[in-house]
C-alpha cells in the first residue's frame, strides 16, 4: 500500500511531525509514525495527508478499523481522492465488509484507467458474497483487456477458476487454474490438487 509523500499545511510544526512520520513509515516503524501523524493533526486538524498516512500505518499494523476511520476522515476533506478510497476499500475487504469494499472499489474503477487490481479485488469481494456472475464479469474483464503485469491476469484466472468450480463447471475451472499456475500464481497448484485430481 502506497502513501502520500507530499504535504499540504501551512503549520511548520505539523509539517515537521508529518515528515518524521513519513520517514518512520519508510523504516516500517509504524507505531511511532502514528504518533507523529497524530501530533501533526493536533496542530492542523485539516491536514489530509496526515490522516491518509496515519491510516496507512494503521493498515500495516492490521488495525483495519482504525485505518478506515482515518481514510474516511481524509475522504470527508477530499471526497475525490481515489487513492485513499482504494486504500479504504482494501481495509474494508480485510474486515470482511465486502459490500463496503465493493462500493469503494467501484468508485475507484469508475475514476481510473489503471484498474485491473481493483477489478480483481472487487471480484474477490463479490465471490465471497456469492455474487458469482458479478465476480465473473470482473475477472473476465481483467483476462480480456489487461495486458500489464501477468500477475493480475494470473490472479484473475485463479479466481475465475474457483468461481467456475463453485458453479459446477469443473473442466473450465481446472483449465483456468492451470493457466494461473502457468503464469506463476503459486496458489493455483494447491487448488488444482484439491479440485482437479
Amino acid at each position: 500500500m502506497s502513501f502520500a509523500g507530499y504535504s499540504q499545511t501551512n503549520n511548520k510544526k505539523a509539517k515537521e511531525y508529518y515528515d518524521n512520520g513519513c520517514d518512520k513509515v519508510f523504516k516500517r516503524n509504524y507505531t511511532e509514525a502514528i504518533t507523529d501523524f497524530s501530533e501533526a493533526l493536533k496542530r492542523d486538524s485539516g491536514f489530509i495527508q496526515a490522516y491518509e498516512n496515519r491510516g496507512v500505518a494503521k493498515y500495516y499494523l492490521q488495525d483495519y478499523r482504525g485505518a478506515i476511520t482515518d481514510f474516511t476522515k481524509a475522504l470527508e476533506i477530499n471526497p475525490n481522492d481515489y487513492n485513499t478510497r482504494g486504500r479504504r476499500g482494501w481495509a474494508k475487504f480485510y474486515i470482511q465488509d465486502y459490500k463496503g469494499a465493493i462500493i469503494d472499489f467501484t468508485k475507484v474503477i469508475n475514476s481510473s484507467t489503471n484498474d485491473a487490481p481493483f477489478y480483481n479485488i472487487r471480484g474477490q469481494a463479490k465471490y465471497y458474497l456469492q455474487d458469482y456472475e458479478g465476480a465473473m464479469d470482473d475477472f473476465n474483464r481483467v483476462i480480456k483487456y489487461w495486458s500489464g503485469e501477468k500477475d493480475q491476469r494470473s490472479k484473475a484466472f485463479y479466481w475465475r477458476g474457483l468461481v467456475e468450480i463453485d458453479l459446477g463447471q469443473k473442466d473450465s475451472g481446472c483449465l483456468d487454474l492451470s493457466k494461473a499456475g502457468k503464469l506463476g500464481y503459486a496458489e493455483a497448484n494447491e487448488a488444482i490438487k484439491r479440485y482437479c485430481q
